[in-house]
């Protein structure tokens, strides 16, 4: 198993640190992080200089991936704009001539579950930007529109109904711990025949929990999906703008599940 990390976190001094130590203390675990210093790359200027120092030091993990963020508006955004979003991430490391100053692709948030032939064509359009980047190392491309109905994610045709031949990566559902747990849900997120590898679950509002329901959820999620993310930040619009303690913990059965598949 990965973990999916919207690292939203403004990185004044120490602000990284849980992710730096949890990377080099558990290198059988690959980090994807979401860099997104201003709602997307900060169009017009470069990220100010706190993340123009930071963001490099991601480089010194092998196991850290990291995806420059751009929120579609469910492909209500023109897609001039969207493409222009990727094409600076493309070019931060030319604009501050450091090499490490780079993403490896693009998260493209807020994007659309049900499909249509247009919204279909905009999201190519995306796909192919981040492909074509020559200096996205990955060339990686992730999708998340917070939940995939059941009705499309367990079809036989699947691929045809969904956008899922475009990502690398697909969010499939995004909510509360407590929705999650709801039998409507989680039957149909674990019935899916997708590849666990393309899917990621990320939960909030995750409750207190000992160390072995931990290992069990975690276990469960497996069951869905082979990246995840969850936290126990219960506030709106602040899941993602902080660690906490959990997130040791989360770290450690995520590896803890991986060597138990592996052996």
């Amino acid at each position: 198993m990965s973990i999916l990390l919207p690292l939203y976190i403004y990185p004044y001094a120490g602000a990284w640190d849980p992710l730096y130590a949890a990377a080099q203390a558990h290198w059988n675990v690959d980090f994807t992080v979401i860099l997104n210093p201003c709602s997307g790359p900060c169009m017009g200027s470069l990220p100010d200089q706190v993340y123009l120092n930071e963001i490099p030091k991601l480089r010194a993990y092998p196991n850290i991936r990291s995806l420059g963020y751009v929120a579609t508006h469910y492909t209500d955004k023109p897609i001039e704009t969207v493409l222009a979003e990727i094409d600076i991430y493309s070019r931060w490391p030319k604009l501050t001539n450091n090499t490490k100053m780079r993403v490896d692709g693009i998260f493209l948030d807020e994007t659309p579950s049900t499909y249509s032939a247009d919204k279909f064509g905009y999201l190519e359009r995306a796909s192919q930007a981040v492909r074509n980047g020559a200096s996205f190392k990955d060339r990686f491309v992730a999708h998340n529109p917070g939940m995939i109905p059941a009705s499309i994610l367990n079809s036989p045709s699947v691929y045809r109904e969904s956008y899922l031949n475009l990502t690398d990566l697909t969010v499939v559902f995004e909510e509360t711990f407590d929705k999650w747990l709801d039998k409507d849900t989680l039957d149909p997120l674990q019935a899916h025949t997708i590849r666990r590898s393309k899917l990621a679950v990320i939960l909030h509002s995750v409750p207190n929990l000992s160390r072995q329901v931990l290992d069990f959820v975690v276990e469960q999620v497996e069951e869905t999906a082979d990246w995840l993310f969850l936290t126990d930040i219960k506030e709106t619009d602040e899941y993602y703008h902080s660690f906490t303690e959990m997130f040791t913990d989360v770290v450690a059965s995520v590896d803890g599940s991986s060597r138990k598949r592996r052996s």
